[in-house]
């Protein structure tokens, strides 16, 4: 049974609203808005809205592929605190219980992207309009997209932003169960073809083995990767994300490899993904230097290599941070910090590489995000909201 909420006044009923009115614009790959692709509808949406309603604010489109805008939204002042929250989501998917589109059961409102992260975008909004009515000034806002496909709007962003802002404080609303994180280890993704030479599988020295050197190179790369450990980010770790094998044919329509079928063929072709998450020790060089390090020793012959992803790691000082988690103890009453170790890469990585401003992420609790079911839980998200408030409050630029 649904509760009324209109007896719930912790809640935010305009926020509810406009948090509804965000999920049910589609914002994934197949998405088709009018005029556009993919998050194109929601940042349309926030255009609009922001125009209308938060008039000390100028908004700004930044095409970064046909069809799909970032928004940077900024008052007259020079950009001190950056907000930031991407627009895009993940596909629907299936074997939803509740809407997809937004619903809302008791204290839990469902819906693709209600928690990663509209509820984000909403908080955001209260904020400005916030800064608005008690005159804060230089606070302004990122909406940016493909943060859940291949990081373009974020690239663009630091591209061309780089030297026209300089912000003191980014703060990304991310899903974070209610904590703060600081920190993030990189990522590095591989994309390798190796080559070795068919041969007999009962006269092994008849041919090279390609997935012999995939062995030898994994294992290098994890003797490399074992020796560093940092004290706040933790372990690198390895995931062979993909693995083609075998006898090589031919490329299908799709440009996939296809192999002979018997098992009596030592596999000449080994293509594969390798994603690394990294932390300070390790790069993308010595990622590459480990793993051919163990290929050679096969014979195998790296055909090609393509470095897909390389982003850094960060980590920021805790003393600028002070504040907000000062506030978020006033609102949530809860341990501060997420373990980095246990997350995955964010594009406010960026941010801090280009600027090596502190940067710290914070969302509402729910669950479910990017499965069935994804859900924001209400009185967190009321909680994040008043929280973003207080930041612009005790801002001091």
């Amino acid at each position: 049974m649904t509760l009324d909420i209109s007896t719930l006044d912790i809640f935010n009923m305009g926020s509810l609203d406009l948090l509804k009115q965000l999920v049910e614009i589609p914002s994934d790959k197949d998405a088709s808005p009018p005029g556009g692709r993919f998050e194109y509808g929601v940042a349309g949406f926030l255009r609009d809205y922001i125009q209308k309603n938060l008039r000390d604010f100028k908004v700004e489109e930044q095409k970064f592929e046909d069809g799909r805008v970032n928004l940077f939204v900024s008052d007259s002042a020079p950009t001190s605190l950056l907000f930031l929250c991407h627009i895009d989501t993940t596909e629907e998917g299936n074997n939803w219980t509740f809407s997809s589109r937004g619903e809302q059961q008791g204290l839990r409102f469902y819906g693709r992207g209600s928690l990663d992260a509209k509820c984000g975008l909403v908080a955001i909004l209260s904020a400005m309009e916030h800064a608005t009515k008690i005159g804060k000034t230089g606070i302004s806002a990122l909406f940016y997209g493909d943060e859940e496909y291949n990081s373009a709007g974020m690239k663009k962003f630091v591209q061309e932003f780089q030297s026209r802002i300089n912000p003191k404080l980014a703060l990304c609303l991310e899903p974070t169960g209610g904590l703060l994180r600081r920190g993030g280890r990189g990522i590095t993704e591989l994309h390798y073809i190796l080559r070795g030479k068919t041969g007999h599988a009962a006269r092994p020295k008849s041919g090279i083995s390609a997935f012999e050197g995939l062995n030898q190179g994994i294992q290098s790369l994890k003797e490399y990767l074992s020796g560093v450990n940092d004290p706040y980010l933790g372990h690198p770790s390895l995931n062979v994300a993909r693995v083609y094998c075998g006898a090589f044919q031919r490329r299908n329509s799709e440009n996939f490899p296809e192999f002979g079928s018997t098992g009596n063929i030592i596999p000449d072709y080994c293509e594969l993904i390798l994603d690394v998450r990294t932390v300070p020790g390790i790069d993308s060089q010595g990622i590459k230097e480990a793993f051919h390090d163990g290929t050679r020793k096969t014979g195998v012959v790296i055909e090609s290599i393509e470095v897909t992803k390389d982003l850094a790691s960060f980590i920021s000082p805790v003393e600028p941070l002070k504040f907000v988690e000062d506030i978020k103890l006033e609102i949530m009453g809860e341990p501060l910090y997420q373990n980095p170790e246990e997350y995955g890469y964010s594009d406010v990585q960026m941010l801090a590489d280009c600027w090596g401003v502190p940067t710290i992420i914070w969302g509402a609790k729910g669950e479910n995000y990017h499965g069935s079911d994804e859900y924001v839980d209400v009185n967190s998200f009321e909680k994040l909201e008043n929280g973003l408030k207080k930041v612009v409050e005790r801002w001091e630029g």
